[in-house]
């Protein structure tokens, strides 16, 4: 059974969203920018590679990350 998300990454989440929304890609991997922060990035179409959410941890970013990839892509 899935934890319900905090308030910080719910938000994450809403917002990974609307960026799949735009036509930008989530790459499926988090990467460590410091000990104590990690992001999903991906691609935005006029920008290319960004970071798109940032988390205090890294479960905390898979856990959104799993939620962000049962997401589908709007059709073209």
């Amino acid at each position: 059974m899935t934890e319900p998300l905090d308030d910080h990454s719910e938000r994450q989440l809403q917002f990974l969203r609307v960026l799949l929304e735009e036509n930008a890609w989530i790459n499926n991997d988090i990467l460590e920018i410091s000990q104590q922060t990690w992001m999903i990035h991906g691609v935005f179409p006029y920008n290319g590679e960004v970071p798109m959410a940032v988390f205090d941890s890294p479960d905390e970013a898979q856990h959104v990350l799993d939620q962000v990839r049962v997401t589908t892509r709007p059709s073209s």
